[in-house]
């Protein structure tokens, strides 16, 4: 899914976009989001600041299919396509604050739909569990060396820089949320996951950051143990009777979550389309992030 950067269903600047947010930056405490642009002064009409000190990457994955078209350059709400933007956004502006003297690359795999029992499936959970590794796993690492073999080539600016892989971010889930077998195995997948991809990358201790699939209709927050949480929530909130993995931290999402009717979009799933939840989860993301990185 996807948050609207300017078009709602009110049409242009309607609530739920990007543009209603900097426009009504006062309401909004969680971050100052006429920061995001050229001019905060003009609101309704200013272009959105591009960062170049954080740079994406994004081969189109939203048709759920590979071999989509790579996306990239300096971060903003338009780097991927234009219209709209997923976690990494707010991710990447507390990241690239974070990084005050470095500059920051999101490698961003995503496909629609894809889940973590068969998809997403790791090479540990297959030698504990069986069943085959799964393409988007084996894709996903596909499309980091396409770009850190081919740093020069995909970003000239960086021709001759080396780079540090530093942490993994993960917002995934809906989609094995049923058959309940399914929903009980990810407790068992998700710290296979996490040892895999640290195993790939030769970081036995990496980062790594959850945030929830806490979609509308889970239910309003609640603390731990989150008894009315659903089981793929549970697990990936460390209380599903795993675990928890070091240098591992979750978000809970659930409080990010806005009504139809203060969002581009009534579907229920995918946030509805809105561009505060995306921002915020990946503001969350990020400040999971800085906290591991800090430590």
């Amino acid at each position: 899914g996807y948050g609207h950067s300017e078009t709602g269903q009110g049409g242009e600047g309607s609530p739920g976009t990007l543009r209603y947010l900097a426009v009504h930056d006062s309401e909004y405490p969680e971050f100052a989001y006429t920061s995001l642009l050229v001019d905060s002064s003009q609101p309704k009409t200013s272009k959105w600041k591009a960062r170049g000190d954080v740079k994406l990457w994004w081969r189109n994955g939203a048709n759920a299919k590979y071999g989509g078209k790579i996306y990239k350059g300096n971060l903003s709400p338009l780097t991927s396509n234009g219209r709209w933007f997923g976690p990494e956004f707010g991710f990447g502006q507390i990241i690239g604050d974070y990084y005050k003297n470095d500059d920051v690359l999101l490698i961003k795999p995503a496909w629609g739909g894809h889940n973590l029992v068969s998809q997403f499936r790791s090479p540990y959970a297959v030698a504990k569990r069986g069943g085959a590794i799964g393409p988007s796993y084996i894709e996903m690492f596909n499309n980091v060396q396409e770009v850190l073999f081919n740093l020069g080539k995909e970003f000239p600016e960086w021709e001759g820089r080396g780079y540090q892989i530093v942490g993994f971010a993960w917002h995934q889930g809906t989609s094995d949320k049923s058959p309940d077998k399914v929903a009980e195995e990810y407790k068992l997948n998700l710290p296979d996951l996490i040892s895999s991809v640290r195993s790939e990358f030769g970081k036995p201790k990496l980062p790594f950051v959850i945030a929830t699939t806490g979609m509308g209709y889970g239910g309003e927050p609640s603390p731990s143990p989150y008894e009315s949480y659903h089981a793929v929530e549970k697990a990936q909130l460390w209380v599903a009777g795993v675990d928890k993995p070091a240098n591992v931290l979750a978000d809970d999402t659930r409080d990010y979550f806005e009504p139809s009717e203060k969002s581009p979009r009534n579907q229920g799933f995918h946030w509805n389309g809105n561009a505060r939840s995306y921002f915020r989860v990946g503001q969350g993301l990020g400040k999971k992030m800085a906290n591991l990185l800090g430590e």
